[in-house]
């Protein structure tokens, strides 16, 4: 079984003008020629990121061979001061809808950011009545993983044994600091919470990968979830290998998840970039052999599926 715990779905008006602005500008301004104008690309944006009804990721988990995959939204409003064109209660009813209308394929998770006065209410909603897995927190919007105002969550997310994907690494979405998603900042969070299934979104990526696994380490229940940790792979083999086999050291193969931070649009994260994810982790033992590493096959399902199945009740 191979389950990716990190995948997103994205229509219109999932994100705030403010940011496809950002986005427009980026394109046009960030590398010469410097006369290029946003304003051609704008319009184009969300039609690239949208999969409306997510038939296109369902075509792109088979092709990838992925059994189960959970999807979680986004909860960037107040990062960006800026409203998004639907309202996060829309968003989640759409997750909600495509978990039922793919249930067994799909899991969707909450995501709510805690600076919101009703985001409790909004949880407690999301899981008793649109029967959400569990939660996803974005703390660059504003929030660092130890603020009380997210200790509610927590307690509801411990007592019912649902599990956390944090969000950790940089650099991130643009305009969102990252000095909010240091793993360090979890120690807080295991030691109030020692039985809260916390996944390390991630797993502190570039700038905090020493930090994730030293904070894994010392977690009963702290997992290091593996997405978007492809250009390190790809670019450097040898260094992803190495920091691979040092995290199973450390945290144990036991506690390392995949993921892929894949969303299927139109015209960005096509299948390919999703297929050739998986089999660098397929061809993995035998790569690594080149550096002296093993991983065995039980290893590798494992951290392709076991590990995700158990924590998220998956027979």
């Amino acid at each position: 079984m191979i389950i990716d715990t990190h995948l997103h779905h994205y229509e219109r008006g999932f994100f705030s003008p403010k940011w496809l602005d950002y986005v427009a500008y980026s394109w046009a301004f960030r590398n010469p020629p410097f006369n290029k104008d946003p304003a051609i690309v704008r319009p184009k944006i969300e039609e690239g990121l949208e999969d409306v009804g997510g038939n296109r990721l369902i075509e792109h988990m088979d092709e990838a061979g992925i059994d189960v995959g959970v999807i979680m939204p986004l909860d960037w409003e107040i990062g960006f001061k800026d409203k998004a064109g639907v309202t996060i209660e829309k968003m989640h009813e759409i997750y909600a809808g495509l978990a039922k209308n793919y249930k067994g394929r799909l899991i969707a998770f909450a995501g709510i950011d805690p600076q919101r006065e009703n985001a409790v209410e909004i949880f407690d909603w999301s899981i008793n009545k649109l029967g959400m897995k569990g939660l996803k927190l974005y703390p660059p919007t504003g929030f660092y993983p130890f603020d009380k105002r997210v200790y509610p969550l927590y307690e509801r997310c411990e007592a019912m044994g649902l599990p956390i994907l944090i969000h950790t690494g940089g650099p991130g979405i643009a305009l969102l600091p990252s000095r909010f998603a240091n793993p360090i900042y979890l120690q807080d969070v295991q030691a109030d919470f020692p039985k809260l299934n916390i996944w390390i979104g991630h797993a502190g990526h570039k700038l905090y990968r020493e930090e994730a696994i030293q904070v894994a380490a010392v977690g009963v229940n702290t997992y290091l979830e593996l997405s978007f940790w492809q250009e390190v792979a790809y670019e450097d083999e040898e260094l992803f290998i190495r920091w691979l086999d040092y995290a199973r050291t450390k945290v144990g193969i036991h506690r390392i998840i995949w993921g892929s931070d894949h969303f299927a649009g139109k015209r960005i994260r096509g299948k390919e970039s999703l297929l050739k994810w998986v089999q660098w982790f397929h061809d993995l033992p035998e790569t690594a052999k080149k550096y002296g590493i093993q991983f065995s096959s039980e290893e590798m399902e494992m951290i392709f599926g076991g590990n995700a199945a158990r924590c998220l009740g998956i027979k």
